[in-house]
C-alpha cells in the first residue's frame, strides 16, 4: 500500500530525507527516513514500547536508511505521539498496523512487540518476517490477569491526574525508567526528553485499551505464526529471557516458521534501544531473508 506523507519535510543533512504524517482514523501517525535520491527496495516498520513514540527510533531509523536502500516507518502507536487522540485495543491496531503492508519488515519493543504479536495473529494466513524484542504473548492465569488490569489501571489514574503538570509527568518517567526491569541503563537524557512529548492523559488512554491485563491469552495461538521470527532479550531481562525461551521452543519445530534468537549480554528490557546496533544488523539480515525469498532462491 501506498502511504501518504503530509508536506512536512525534515533534511538530515543533504543526504537523508524525513517526512512526518499524522495520525487519521484510518492511520497511525508515522515517520519516514528515506536516504536522498535512492529507491528503496524494503519497507522497514519500527513499532516503540510505552511511554515511548516513533522518535524513539530515530537513530535507528537514519541509521538504517542510510546504510541500506531502506524505508524506514516510525510509528506512534495509539495514545503516543502523534497518535494521542486514538483510542484503540490491540484488535482495532492490528488493522491500523496491517496498512503498512504485508511484505513489510517489522520490528516491535514490548508494548509495540505485543501489538505486532496481535496482528500478526489476527492475519496468522500471512507469511510475517518479524523481530520481536520484549514480547509476552500473554497472562495465562485468571487471577494474574485482573490484578495486572487493577494495577495499570492505578497508573491510569495517576497519569490522568498529572496532565498539565510537566514536572509531575517528569517525575513519573523517570521513575518508571528507574524500575528494575529495564536495569542495568544508565540515565539517558535524551530518552526522557522524548517520552515528554507524550500527553499523560493519552498514555492513561493506552493503559486502558491495550493494558496486557484485558489482553487475550495469545499462547494458545502462537503456533500460528508463519514466517520469520527473530527474537531479541536482554541477558539480564531474566523474565522475558524465560518468555522468549518458551515461545522458541513451541516454534522451534513447526514447518511454517523459522525462528532465531540472540541474546544481548548484561542488559535488561531495553536491550535494543542501550545496544541499538544489535536491531540495525538483525534487520539488515531480515531483509536478506525477504530478497532471498522474493527471489525464489
Amino acid at each position: 500500500m501506498k502511504l501518504q506523507f503530509s508536506d512536512s519535510t525534515v533534511s538530515k543533512g543533504e543526504r537523508l530525507k524525513v517526512l512526518k504524517s499524522p495520525a487519521t482514523p484510518s492511520q497511525l501517525a508515522y515517520t519516514s527516513y528515506v536516504e536522498n535520491a535512492v529507491t528503496p527496495n524494503a519497507r522497514i516498520v519500527l513499532i516503540h514500547g510505552f511511554t515511548q513514540n516513533g522518535d524513539s527510533f530515530a537513530t535507528i531509523a537514519s541509521e538504517l536508511a542510510l546504510r541500506q536502500p531502506y524505508e524506514v516507518i516510525c510509528v506512534d502507536l495509539p495514545g503516543h505521539g502523534g497518535s494521542s487522540n486514538l483510542q484503540t485495543g490491540l484488535d482495532e491496531t492490528a488493522d491500523l498496523l496491517l496498512s503498512f503492508g504485508v511484505d513489510s519488515i517489522w520490528a516491535a519493543y514490548s508494548l509495540g512487540a505485543r501489538h505486532l504479536l496481535a496482528m500478526c495473529l489476527k492475519y496468522s494466513k500471512f507469511s510475517w518476517n518479524v523481530i520481536l524484542s520484549g514480547v509476552n504473548p500473554g497472562i495465562e492465569d485468571e487471577g494474574e490477569r485482573l490484578r495486572r488490569y487493577q494495577a495499570d489501571i492505578a497508573i491510569a489514574n495517576e497519569l490522568n491526574s498529572i496532565e498539565g503538570d510537566e514536572g509531575h509527568f517528569r517525575e513519573f518517567l523517570t521513575r518508571w525508567m528507574s524500575m528494575a526491569l529495564f536495569q542495568p541503563r544508565g540515565p539517558i537524557n535524551e530518552d526522557l526528553q522524548n517520552r515528554l512529548k507524550n500527553s499523560p492523559k493519552a498514555l492513561a488512554s493506552s493503559l486502558v485499551h491495550s493494558s496486557i491485563g484485558m489482553q487475550d491469552n495469545l499462547w494458545p495461538r502462537v503456533q500460528e505464526l508463519r514466517g520469520h521470527l527473530t527474537l531479541i532479550t536482554g541477558g539480564a531481562d531474566a523474565k522475558y529471557l524465560a518468555i522468549a525461551d518458551r515461545l522458541a521452543s513451541l516454534l522451534e519445530k513447526r514447518e511454517q516458521i523459522a525462528v532465531r534468537s540472540e541474546i544481548i549480554d548484561s542488559l535488561g528490557h531495553a536491550a535494543i534501544f542501550d545496544n541499538p546496533q544489535t536491531l540495525v544488523n538483525a534487520v539488515i539480515a531480515s531483509s536478506k531473508i525477504r530478497i532471498q525469498k522474493n527471489s525464489g532462491s
